[in-house]
């Protein structure tokens, strides 16, 4: 269970794509694939993000709907065996796992001071320990709701990477 939990807030899917183009080819192919700011765009579905040799940080970025829990390609490229290759890994932005994780320990502290209290005082309400138990849940069941919201996210996104990564001309991508 502690598994299942650490992995739907801190798991990740590793990625690697390989070019059959040059280290500089694959980058300015995969920056014309994408849009920098959202900013640039809002009227149409793209790729938004950094692209350059020591970091790639991408997104599916969609108009009038927004999902802080959707997952983003972060990697590099680098040279394997003679060949370009972009790797990484799709993960949830790094402030969603922080205020998440401050969300369930805020729960489970919550629901360890509420047991006690309800236990060494009289006063305390019983219920009180569920509270912290509840909210733990609702987080959950928040993080599992939103991440199925995306769920086509990762594929969309490597389908973006693997046009720009391709050997066939602009043109008929």
């Amino acid at each position: 269970m502690f598994r299942h939990l650490y992995n739907l807030l801190y798991g990740s899917a590793p990625a690697e794509f390989k070019s059959g183009l040059t280290l500089e080819e694959s980058i300015r192919r995969l920056s014309e694939a994408t849009r920098r700011t959202v900013f640039s765009t809002l009227i149409r579905e793209v790729a938004v993000g950094k692209v350059s040799q020591e970091r790639v940080s991408l997104l599916r970025f969609t108009p009038v709907f927004g999902n802080a829990f959707k997952p983003r390609f972060i990697g590099q490229f680098h040279l394997q065996h003679g060949q370009v290759v972009l790797s990484g890994r799709f993960t949830m932005m790094l402030f969603v796992k922080i205020f998440m994780t401050y969300w369930f320990g805020f729960c489970v502290l919550w629901t360890c001071g509420a047991t006690v209290a309800a236990i060494f005082s009289p006063q305390t309400p019983w219920l009180l320990p569920f509270g912290g138990v509840l909210m733990f849940a609702v987080g959950v069941g928040f993080i599992v709701f939103a991440k199925q919201l995306s769920t086509n996210d990762i594929q969309w996104l490597t389908n973006v990477i693997q046009r720009a990564l391709s050997n066939d001309p602009p043109g008929e991508r």
